[in-house]
């Protein structure tokens, strides 16, 4: 479900390999974090997290999430923010090499590093509202920070699936690729992080990410619970499952 490569003994390469889509269940989620978790920010200056497959990421495993209890729900939710904020708070460099899909927590993954870079034909998307919830491991936070209260209003409230010129200009995405392959992108970028000194880059790092407050992650929490508790949530994953249009009834 992860393979792992070392390009010059400087850049680790994490690359999600869970057919068809890369979607995030429970048992990925704990080897990502292991993955994570051993990469040694003493020898590596940069880590690049990208996809086996056509897809970077679809998101959360519906099916998987379908059959949860409410303490189940609650587990998997506090897994993916413990994994993104591992990435988040890692002192090296993390760029997301993204191709295909990239919807849900698999957007939310690419959020939590630093840079993005993208192929033309990639899809963006935040559906959580089209199945009555809300981006809950800090999709909501992150993608404000990173866009403007307005936009990511645009982005969470409409559940659209986006282009990548569309997310380009935006600002949720850093680079945009016609041609090029944005793993080998990635690790371009990289390669020229890496030559400049290890311990300024980890320095400024912790500066820049210390100028975000977190009591938002909070408050993103507090409102995911609201809807999971709501009769909308359910109707949103038996409408998903039925392939068929929700009938809201705001409760």
């Amino acid at each position: 479900m992860i393979k792992t490569q070392i390009i010059n003994k400087e850049i680790c390469i994490i690359l999600l390999d869970r057919k068809p889509v890369n979607a995030l269940n429970i048992d990925i989620l704990n080897k990502l974090y292991k993955v994570i978790h051993k990469v040694d920010v003493n020898n590596f200056k940069a880590l690049v997290i990208g996809s086996s497959f056509e897809h970077f990421s679809a998101g959360a495993d519906l099916t998987e999430r379908s059959k949860f209890s409410y303490d189940e729900t609650i587990n998997f939710l506090d897994k993916l923010k413990e994994v993104f904020e591992k990435l988040t708070n890692l002192e090296i460099p993390t760029i997301a090499a993204i191709n295909g899909a990239c919807l849900g927590g698999g957007l939310e993954l690419a959020l939590s590093c630093d840079f993005r870079i993208s192929t033309n034909s990639a899809l963006f998307g935040f559906p959580e509202t089209s199945i009555g919830i809300i981006p809950g491991a800090g999709g909501t936070q992150r993608l404000t920070r990173l866009v403007g209260p307005s936009i990511a209003m645009k982005w969470i409230f409409t559940a659209e699936k986006l282009s990548a010129e569309i997310a380009y200009k935006d600002g949720l995405v850093d680079f945009i690729l016609k041609d090029a392959d944005p793993l080998e992108e990635a690790i371009i970028l990289a390669q020229k992080i890496s030559k400049n000194a290890p311990l300024s880059i980890k320095s400024a790092k912790s500066a820049i990410n210390s100028s975000f407050i977190d009591h938002g992650f909070l408050a993103e929490r507090k409102e995911y619970l609201k809807t999971l508790n709501s009769n909308d949530r359910k109707e949103g994953l038996d409408s998903f499952k039925e392939k068929r249009a929700p009938k809201w009834k705001n409760t």
